[in-house]
This record gives C-alpha cells, sequence and structure tokens, in this order.
C-alpha cells in the first residue's frame, strides 16, 4: 500500500515563544490516524536540523451538500468508511485476525462482503446485506466506545 504524503489535522491552539521570536501552531488528529502522521513527518524531530511542512485547509463539506447516511450507495457508503481512521479502528479491534490478513480496510470490505470490488454492494444483494451489517457493527461499536 502507497504511503501518504499528508495528513489531515484540526488547527486546535497556538502558544507564542517570546524567547525564540516564534510560534508553536497546535494541530490534533484522531489517535488512529497518528502512525501515518508520523510517517508522513518522518519521525522524532531532530533538533539539529530543520523540517519545512506545507499547511493548507481542507475544504469542508457544506451542510446543504451533505448527504444523508442513508440515501448513499453502499459503494458509497464503503468507499467513506473504508477512509475513516474510527472504522480501521473498528476493524483492527473487532475483526483482528482479518485485520492482521489484509491491513487495508477496503480489502478488508471486500472479503467480509464477498465480492471483488466494492461497487458489487450496489448490484449483490448478498453482499449489500453483509455490507449493511458490518455497519451496523460498527454504529454500534462507536455507541458503546463512546
Amino acid at each position: 500500500m502507497k504511503q501518504p504524503a499528508a495528513f489531515r489535522a484540526t488547527y486546535s491552539d497556538l502558544k507564542l515563544i517570546k524567547t525564540r521570536q516564534c510560534v508553536q501552531i497546535v494541530f490534533e488528529l484522531p489517535l488512529a490516524d497518528f502512525d501515518a502522521a508520523y510517517n508522513v513527518l518522518g519521525g522524532l524531530p531532530d533538533s539539529s536540523k530543520e523540517t519545512w511542512f506545507g499547511i493548507a485547509p481542507l475544504d469542508a463539506p457544506k451542510k446543504a451538500d451533505k448527504q444523508e447516511w442513508k440515501d448513499l450507495q453502499p459503494q458509497q457508503q464503503a468507499g467513506i468508511r473504508c477512509a475513516d481512521p474510527v472504522f480501521i479502528a473498528f476493524i483492527k479491534s473487532e475483526h483482528a485476525d482479518d485485520w492482521h490478513e489484509f491491513n487495508d480496510a477496503a480489502d478488508f470490505v471486500r472479503s467480509y462482503c464477498n465480492v471483488e470490488s466494492r461497487a458489487e454492494l450496489g448490484t449483490n444483494h448478498k453482499a449489500r446485506v453483509l455490507w449493511h451489517q458490518l455497519d451496523e457493527q460498527f454504529q454500534a461499536w462507536k455507541l458503546i466506545d463512546a
């Protein structure tokens, strides 16, 4: 699997460092995203050298553009879930044996639903039922974990 070149985080705080004439900017991200972000950053900071990064805002979906989850096609839902760090944490927690076999949410979902492509979730009734069961398990897991 290709290593990402960036990660997303939310701006949460800043701190003025008067003695060095600089500002520390704090960004937060879900714990499930930490490993990927750590790799993008190159590991621990090295005080002997500076490493510069670009920071750009990501456009948030407008409320008017946002569709209800139930109105999305199952293949769209699966695509969204497979990119969600919380869903990945759910798979790692509740389907650990399968996760170790695949190490990729999309591969896991395809195997779980017995399809070669998530697009089949829109046409294969049995696969669609399996997808909805998995998504319901995830939603229940989130409520318990909250």
